[in-house]
């Protein structure tokens, strides 16, 4: 994965390598047991100070987003257990997923879930920022047929789902008998799949209520190399956010904020939820894909 960094920008360097990281992490461009640059090669490849990217490594590290192997370096933690077939090694299964950080109940719920499955008839999502939780109903609701609701007393036929940087949190408060889904997110070549690069005189704005998604949306863009001066931000719950898309303006945005774009505009819909989470909750509610 390409590291894009600018020391002029809004934000400081370690969170810029952070960001990007974790980026990477969550839509699978960095897999599992993927071995990071040393502190040093990347220091010297960007030519910023080795502390700054130590800096950035430990709090990835502390967040246990990585792992430190001695003697080799920094690895990409993995984050689910690779679960053998049926007939051996349990035990093997129980220690993996111990040390990706569930407990015992919650495989014993997953493998129960998976031989036993109960009916499940709506889906609660676990956010608190409003607007990220609206844009996330609209993306499901693309293509479930089922009630889509906000966390509030979730039952054994409800499906909770949240994002991955909430996973764990979520997970923790949750009653043993509610099934848990961390939703994973596209990875930066589907986000940007079909779309040419905009012209150097083209101003990219990208638009949404939710501040999350414009913090992503410049993570991909400045990691696919766009000068980080060429991308504005604004916020549709601010007055006036359509008078300030105007000519040669090219929008990034999330589903509801495109339902509002003046007309004409030039736009890239920045979707969240990774097709391979659609696919699992379609799979759950028995939702058959058409010949």
């Amino acid at each position: 994965m390409r590291f894009w960094i600018t020391k002029n920008g809004e934000l400081p360097v370690r969170e810029q390598l952070v960001r990007q990281v974790l980026l990477g992490i969550l839509s699978e461009d960095l897999p599992a047991g993927h071995k990071l640059p040393s502190v040093r090669a990347l220091a010297r490849r960007h030519h910023v100070h080795a502390n700054t990217v130590s800096a950035a490594y430990h709090d990835l590290l502390q967040q246990g987003w990585l792992e430190l192997r001695r003697g080799s370096g920094l690895y990409v933690r993995p984050r689910s257990p690779d679960l053998p077939k049926l007939d051996g090694l349990l035990t093997g299964v129980l220690q993996a997923a111990r040390a990706d950080g569930y407990t015992p109940d919650e495989v014993l719920q997953r493998l129960e879930h998976l031989v036993r499955p109960r009916p499940h008839e709506r889906v609660a999502i676990a956010e608190q920022d409003p607007g990220m939780r609206e844009i996330l109903r609209a993306e499901l609701r693309e293509h479930l047929q089922v009630p889509i609701e906000d966390l509030a007393n979730p039952d054994p036929h409800t499906i909770v789902v949240a994002l991955p940087t909430r996973a764990a949190k979520v997970r923790r408060n949750l009653p043993a008998d509610v099934l848990f889904l961390p939703l994973r997110v596209r990875s930066v070549p589907a986000s940007l799949e079909g779309q040419s690069r905009p012209g150097p005189e083209v101003v990219i704005s990208i638009v949404s209520r939710s501040e999350e998604i414009r913090h992503w949306a410049r993570a991909v863009l400045i990691a696919v190399g766009i000068d980080p001066d060429a991308i504005s931000d604004i916020d549709t719950s601010t007055p006036d956010w359509k008078n300030r898309i105007v000519g040669r303006t090219f929008v990034v945005t999330d589903i509801l904020a495109a339902r509002e774009l003046p007309a004409g505009a030039q736009h890239k819909v920045f979707r969240i939820v990774a097709d391979s989470s659609i696919a699992e909750l379609k799979l759950l509610f028995g939702i058959k894909e058409p010949l």
